[in-house]
């Protein structure tokens, strides 16, 4: 059972994956069985909330890639970017697509609600039908080679000196990022309104700011920052989770004593509103055909993702519990009123 939020002394993260779910039935039209049971008939089109190499995209591109590289379907399947906002620009623009199942779009549970909240947007990744959710990404805090820390606790003793003189860069507003951020700051007694957090769209701009010197120390998934590792520009002080991935030679969060602070996001897939639940359980199922291949299983290992699966409604009872959690969460360590 992957984890995400759950209330604690210190902020806590955890994933409370349910075990029984209602599902909420849609009415389509009589010819909604007839179109899914020959779907995909047309090119489909995913679209990734986030700018080209961040997470989102390569979410995107490596399930177009499954889906035609190992034959899923013979159709083309395009991918287009849309950043900005924590994802709340392209959740907005999923919106005004309903009930077409032949649009998706990528995205993980706690950057787009988080982002949503605190970019006042008024919608909800809750407002879209919810497909899959296929796989958690870990993050690594990291610090320029040539950086004087050389450990998170001298991170934290210095941060804990000037606040706001220990610039973090990471992912968006309100995302795991930020909220591990603050919820360490806040397991330290450090004001979370002092912190400087610097937003960016992705691990290359990540790499610009800590290497510019304009920020001391940063926060990315290692499927955006691996490389920069290994060719020894970034040390790796820590990484979220229980266990480090592969060819990672740091300590977790949890092993350090910060396991209440550490985020783990479910990345997946989504649908617009308004699709029936034949027309949903249709592109269940294609999810579900690729993710059994191995292109997918091969996308898994280049990008340091765990393997999920939560189908359909599953997802969406998921997706329900966490956005509440993770706006109680936000209000807990500062980030949102």
């Amino acid at each position: 059972m992957p984890p995400f939020l759950r209330n604690g002394p210190r902020v806590a993260l955890t994933v409370t994956l349910l075990a029984t779910v209602s599902s909420a039935c849609t009415i389509g039209s009589p010819d909604d069985s007839t179109a899914a049971a020959g779907y995909p008939s047309r090119g489909l089109s995913i679209l990734a909330p986030g700018s080209v190499g961040g997470g989102w995209d390569a979410r995107a591109r490596g399930i177009g890639a499954a889906l035609t590289d190992c034959e899923i379907i013979d159709k083309e399947v395009t991918v287009t970017n849309k950043p900005g906002a924590g994802g709340a620009i392209g959740l907005a623009r999923m919106v005004g697509r309903g009930g077409d199942p032949y649009q998706l779009m990528t995205m993980d549970t706690v950057t787009m609600s988080g982002g949503a909240v605190q970019n006042d947007s008024p919608v909800r990744l809750s407002s879209l039908t919810p497909i899959a959710g296929l796989t958690i990404s870990p993050s690594a805090i990291v610090v320029p080679v040539n950086s004087p820390f050389r450990d998170l606790k001298s991170v934290l003793a210095a941060m804990k000196r000037n606040p706001k003189g220990m610039s973090w860069v990471g992912g968006s507003l309100g995302g795991p990022d930020h909220i591990t951020v603050a919820s360490l700051a806040k397991a330290e007694n450090i004001p979370t309104g002092e912190i400087t957090y610097v937003p960016t769209g992705g691990g290359g701009e990540v790499l610009n700011l800590l290497l510019s010197g304009a920020s001391k120390a940063g926060m990315s998934t290692l499927t955006e920052i691996r490389p920069q590792i290994e060719a020894g520009k970034l040390r790796v002080l820590a990484i979220s989770g229980k266990e480090s991935p592969k060819g990672m030679d740091a300590p977790t969060l949890t092993q350090l004593g910060y396991g209440e602070a550490s985020t783990e996001s479910i990345g997946g897939v989504m649908a617009p509103p308004g699709l029936s639940d034949d027309e949903q359980q249709a592109v269940v199922r294609m999810v579900d055909r690729m993710r059994r291949t191995s292109c997918w299983k091969q996308t898994l290992e280049q990008n340091d993702w765990k393997a999920v699966w939560l189908p359909g409604d599953t997802f969406g009872a998921v997706i329900d519990r966490q956005q509440k959690q993770v706006t109680q969460v936000l209000k807990e360590v500062g980030l949102t009123s």
